[in-house]
């Protein structure tokens, strides 16, 4: 039987993005959220990254570390790009606060959009734990109406893929 794998050529380019997995099952439906650029050493394309989710390392396998029965469910990934990625150490700095940023934000608005979705489980919740004023004040000068627009068309996306569309779940 042969087999089908299409890449769109957004998932290709080497910028800063946040991504949701949605990994469907028999049954059940398990939801990961990430971000590619924020590592010291450059910026993967989303592709990259999705590879990555089922190495055999286990560093980088996030997604094949949180779900067990990896092998047996169908993968959609929904992401959108932030920043461009910088060889200056200087001007990359603010994409990675940003896009560290983004992707906080993104998993708080999947873990809404889902909470009253039967068997779908967010694997990797952020917990919101508490950052000095400062800290919140500079995350939240990321948090534009531009930003908020590609947060709340991701979440829509997702809202598709799970049936979910009828609910208007963003509130931020």
């Amino acid at each position: 039987m042969a087999h089908k794998f299409t890449l769109n050529p957004e998932c290709l380019k080497r910028r800063f993005a946040v991504y949701v997995v949605i990994a469907k099952g028999d049954g059940d439906t398990k939801i990961y959220v990430g971000k590619t650029g924020d590592n010291r050493d450059g910026c993967n394309p989303v592709i990259s990254r999705c590879g990555n989710h089922f190495s055999y390392n286990k560093m980088h396998s996030q997604v094949r570390n949180k779900i067990p029965d990896h092998e047996r469910r169908v993968y959609t990934y929904v992401f959108d790009h932030f920043d461009e990625y910088s060889e200056d150490v200087e001007q990359r700095r603010e994409g990675v606060d940003r896009i560290n940023e983004m992707e906080r934000w993104l998993n708080e608005e999947i873990q809404i959009a889902i909470t009253s979705a039967n068997d779908v489980e967010l694997v990797n919740p952020m917990s919101g734990s508490h950052a000095a004023k400062s800290r919140r004040t500079t995350r939240s000068s990321f948090r534009t109406e531009q930003a908020r627009k590609k947060i709340a068309e991701i979440v829509e996306e997702v809202k598709r893929e799970l049936g979910l569309t009828d609910r208007d779940l963003f509130t931020r």
